[in-house]
């Protein structure tokens, strides 16, 4: 599995009107779909976001190809000891390479269909993003192609965001800026509940079968 980075302007619009409004784990609006309304008004078009980014990337200085090769450098560095790290936890491989696409927007969704994720720009510590989102392809492997359906959509998404509080633990190290994966203020107990378990059986098929019980 690679992650090639590069920039697609109709996913950039894409994530910022369909995510910067709200989402699945949170209601409200992120601070640049936030700059687009007040620029634009409500319900922005295609086309006012459009003009909107490109005015966005040359008020903020914002050189994307610079971008697109720093940050491909920066994830190359940890790319093989996360994928090391990834592999041991969830007991599988990802089967197809995946493109992280650069966005202006502070909201970062993802596609297991389409093999891609967004990471914001700028933003210090991309890398972060990457393997937060990346963990969920993992856990969807692993655990969600047969467990969606079972537990239903919201479940699911909460246990796959619980999960992500591994990466405090097991990817330590490579978590720019010493910072740690907080996730969301409503998965707390279930984050908390994961590192207990964790902790004490390093197994996560154990700790999956806790969780959905």
């Amino acid at each position: 599995m690679k992650v090639t980075f590069d920039y697609n302007k109709e996913k950039d619009i894409w994530c910022l009107l369909k995510f910067g409004k709200n989402s699945t784990n949170s209601p409200s609006q992120t601070k640049v779909y936030k700059m687009l309304v007040d620029e634009k008004g409500e319900n922005p078009t295609e086309d006012e976001a459009s003009i909107f980014i490109d005015k966005y990337l040359v008020d903020k200085k914002i050189n994307i190809q610079e971008y697109i090769t720093n940050y491909q450098k920066d994830w190359d560095t940890i790319s093989d000891q996360y994928k090391k790290v990834a592999e041991r936890v969830f007991k599988v491989s990802l089967p197809e390479d995946i493109t992280a696409y650069l966005t202006v927007n502070d909201r970062c969704p993802y596609s297991i269909k389409d093999n891609f994720f967004l990471v914001s720009v700028p933003y210090s510590l991309m890398r972060n993003i990457a393997m937060h989102e990346l963990w969920h392809f993992y856990t969807w492997y692993k655990f969600g192609i047969v467990w969606e359906e079972k537990l239903g959509k919201q479940k699911y998404n909460e246990l796959k965001e619980a999960l992500t509080v591994l990466l405090n633990i097991e990817c330590k190290d490579l978590l720019a800026g010493g910072k740690q994966d907080n996730g969301y203020p409503q998965h707390k107990e279930l984050r908390e509940k994961t590192t207990q378990l964790w902790n004490e059986s390093k197994d996560i098929d154990i700790i999956w079968t806790q969780l959905v019980s």
